[in-house]
Order: C-alpha cells, then structure tokens, then sequence
C-alpha cells in the first residue's frame, strides 16, 4: 500500500527524530492556514467566507478583507512552510535512495505519491469541488449527482462551471517529479561520495554562517521568476514555485547525505531566523511604501527577492532550532507521524464544510475560523484513531496498528 510518504525512513538510527515533529507542525497548520484563506481571499480555497466569494465573483479586488492578524498570519506562512516540507522530503529521499536501486527507488516513489495522488482526487478532491459548487451557486444537489460533473473539465477559478482539479495535492505531484528529475543527479552524488566537487564545496558552507550563501541563489530565482509566474500550481506553466521548491528538494537531499549541514543549521539558527524575519518585514514594507503591481515592475522584484531570502533563513532557523530541542523519540512523537498523512490528506473537507455550514451563522470571524480549524484536527484525529482497526486503510495512511497489552 501507499504508506506515509510523509514519514522519514530509518529514522531512530539516524537521529533525525526532529523532522518528523517539523513535518508534523507544517501539516497541522494546513487548517487554519486554509480556513485563513476563506476569509482574507489571498489563496485558492473551494469555500469563502461571503463577502470574499462576492468580491472574487465580482472581480473585485479582496487584498484587504479579512482581520489584519489573519492576513499577516497567511502571508508568513505561504513565505516559508511549504519550503520546509519539500526540504525535509528531500532528506527523506536521501534516506529512501541508501537503501533501494534507482528502479525500487521510483516504485516506490509511485507507490506514496501517485496512489495517494490518483485515489485522493476522486475520493477527497471531489467532495471538496462539490462543497465549492454548492458555495457559488453552480450546483444544486447532493454529492453523489454531483460526482459525474466533478469530470466535466478543468475548474479555472471562482464561478467557474468546471470542477476538476487536484487541490492540495499538488504536493504529491510535484514531489514525484522532482524526484524522477533529479534521479540522475543523486546517483551521481551517490556515487562520487565525498569525492564529488559540488560535495566539496558543500562542506564549505559549515564553516561559519556559510550555510546562509544559498539564499542568493533563492532570491535570484524568486525575483526572476516570480512576477512573471505569481503561482497556480500547474505543474506545466508555474516556474517561480516549481524552480524554487525544487532547490528546497535539492537542498535537503544534500543536507541528508551531508549531514554536516544540519549541524550548521543548529549553529547559525539565531542568525538565520534574524535575517528571515528582517528580510520578511522588509517585504511588507515595501508593499507599504510603493503601488507593488504585478509583472517586473523595480518595486515587485524586490519584493519578491526579499521572499526568497526570508524563506531560506526561516527554514535553516526552523531546522536548527528542531534539530536543537525536538531531535527526540517520544509516545507523542509516535502519534505525530500518525497524524501527519491523514492530516494532510483530509484536512480541506471539513475545514470547507464548516465554513460553509457557518456562512450564515452571524458568528464573528475569528469564531468561525476557530471552529473550522478544530473541526479539522478533532474529525481527522477520530478518523486515524478509528483507522487503526481497519488494516487496509490503516496500511494506505501509514498509520501504526492497534497495541493491546
């Protein structure tokens, strides 16, 4: 069965108990970061709160809807998290690689990431296309006559008669074909071992606060590509987010095989967070002081270059600072890697139920976004308790089987 592509193989031998937390905390603040994005508009959910859904119906602008905290909220997150996941992948692929040929290496890439693709978009994604339908008016029913039209074409946005798409999960996508990709390139790693020039100069950058030299590199790629290529994950047309969390993906299968760069990560992990916090105000500010337009315009270029060193030094400080106090096994730490498939997976339906539910309950904003995110968590939590006793979808979320004792 699939398992947990979320899941660090070997990971009490090799000490990286840490990642699993991190990766457990990136996927537990899928909820509230897409209930986040219902109110303030500045994301692609399948339900918005009212005034949102008119705006965007209207083709009015929604930059500013929503409580200032959540907006700032969405915005920190969106400049880093996502970043972090695909450079913990990346250390995971580098565990994955030790022990598997080239060949067993893409089966089992397929096998955790396109299953889980392919049965997540008919079972999960279309719920949530169908929610979507229901919230703007393009369908009246219940699920189950809904379903054939979830295949009617391409959905292209709010309104749109289409439904189909694959959500969340563009994720699983992108991982598999990074890893297809840079196949290649690891072998050759994997080969040449220490011995390899790149390894070399990689070894470099533990010196001192070398490891922080990267974030040129990210912030070159964001201010060329960004302002061209905002960001749908389209796989095919979408060149700032695949060419930057590829390099996330690169880095973190260097960083599994050259472990000496987590180690630098835990020494320079003030410094990193200093200079992605500093990096990360300086975009809003430029946002403040001058007409930040789309396309490469001087003021949109920087803007989008300072995201890019923000999210660099926000993940090296994130993975020095769960390398410092996270690196542990623990019971909780068991339930985390649990949690996390199921999180990510199944998350989006009830956060969008519950804000659909809750649309006309006059209830204040943050009340309602408080109780789509908790439905989220407690329902999936529920859901992996109960999986526990089924062994075939147990096996499917990687999720551990039933003690008794």
């Amino acid at each position: 069965m699939a398992g947990s592509v979320l899941a660090t193989p070997n990971v009490s031998s090799s000490r990286l108990a840490y990642l699993d937390w991190l990766r457990f905390f990136v996927v537990l603040s899928l909820a509230p970061f897409h209930a986040a994005l219902s109110f303030t508009g500045m994301g692609v959910v399948y339900v918005y709160d009212g005034p949102v859904r008119d705006a965007l119906l209207a083709g009015g602008s929604v930059h500013d809807m929503g409580p200032l905290a959540m907006r700032l909220f969405t915005v920190f997150m969106d400049n880093w998290f996502m970043h972090l996941l695909f450079l913990v992948s990346g250390v995971a692929a580098a565990a994955s690689l030790r022990k598997r040929t080239a060949g067993g290496f893409i089966a089992e890439r397929a096998n955790r990431l396109l299953l889980p693709l392919a049965l997540g978009t008919l079972l999960i994604i279309s719920i949530q296309a169908w929610l979507r339908a229901v919230s703007f008016g393009t369908f009246s029913g219940g699920f189950f006559s809904f379903y054939p039209s979830f295949f009617n074409g391409i959905s292209t946005g709010p309104g749109s008669r289409n439904n189909f798409d694959y959500g969340h999960l563009w994720f699983l996508l992108y991982l598999f074909v990074f890893s297809v990709i840079a196949l290649p390139v690891f072998l050759r790693l994997n080969r040449l071992g220490e011995a390899s020039p790149l390894m070399t100069r990689v070894r470099r950058l533990t010196a001192g606060a070398g490891i922080l030299v990267p974030l040129i590199w990210v912030a070159l790629l964001e201010g060329l590509f960004r302002p061209g290529w905002p960001g749908f994950q389209n796989l095919v047309n979408d060149w700032a987010n695949f060419s930057v969390y590829f390099s996330f993906f690169l880095f973190g299968y260097i960083a599994g095989i050259e472990r000496n760069l987590l180690e630098a990560a835990e020494r320079n992990r003030y410094s990193a967070l200093a200079a992605g916090l500093l990096a990360f105000i300086a975009r809003l500010a430029v946002y403040r002081l001058f007409p930040v337009h789309g396309g490469y315009t001087a003021a949109n270029i920087g803007a989008q270059a300072l995201r890019g060193v923000a999210a660099y030094c926000i993940v090296v400080a994130v993975m020095g600072f769960g390398r410092r106090y996270l690196n542990r096994e623990s019971k909780a730490l068991g339930a985390a890697r649990d949690l996390s498939f199921p999180l990510y997976l199944l998350h989006f339906v009830p956060v969008s139920a519950a804000i659909l539910l809750l649309l006309h309950s006059g209830l204040p904003v943050w009340a309602r976004w408080t109780i789509a995110v908790i439905a989220a968590w407690a329902s999936v939590a529920v859901f992996t308790t109960l999986a526990r006793f089924v062994p075939l979808v147990r096996d499917f979320f990687g999720i551990r089987k039933i003690s008794i004792k």
